[in-house]
């Protein structure tokens, strides 16, 4: 008999004891608010910038470098306007499928380049964007150091596409 309670007991306890486990582990999981524009929008946003500096100097793209996260980007402003001076009149993005994983996001594009031949063909890619703390915007990795391509790797394949 004493044992047979005892066991309860135990079962009991037990049971408590992981249901208070799972209930602290739940309540630790913060749920993340994600900013009101989405990271589709800023993309597109950021690009079209881009392609009005074409057209109508570098203060669309000074506007363009401001949707940069400049946290993981590492650069100033002066490196981001030489990239971009380098892209072709009328460049044009698509924005697609859009992944968003926490605070982090992975928008692919596609866009079309010249071609050697006289024709053009279509680069597709992916944009990564993170959520800015003090500003709840979602910025742009330019650089793309949060999705696997480091600072030094862009700038690199950067170059080349200048040539």
């Amino acid at each position: 008999m004493i044992l047979k309670c005892k066991r309860k007991i135990l079962c009991s306890a037990l049971l408590a004891l992981v249901l208070a486990m799972a209930g602290c582990t739940g309540s630790n999981e913060s749920v993340v608010e994600l900013p009101e524009i989405g990271p589709e929008t800023v993309t597109k946003q950021f690009y079209e910038l881009i392609s009005e500096s074409k057209l109508r100097g570098m203060t669309p793209a000074k506007e363009a470098f401001k949707l940069i996260d400049k946290n993981s980007a590492h650069m100033n402003k002066q490196q981001f306007l030489q990239i971009i001076k380098k892209y072709p009149p009328g460049f044009m993005v698509e924005v697609g499928k859009v992944e968003i994983k926490g605070t982090q996001a992975v928008v692919a594009i596609n866009y079309k380049m010249p071609s050697s031949f006289g024709d053009t063909y279509t680069v597709e890619g992916k944009l990564p964007l993170n959520v800015d703390k003090s500003s709840h915007t979602w910025k742009i990795d330019f650089t793309g150091d949060t999705y696997g391509m480091k600072k030094k790797d862009f700038m690199t394949l950067e170059s080349k596409k200048s040539r």
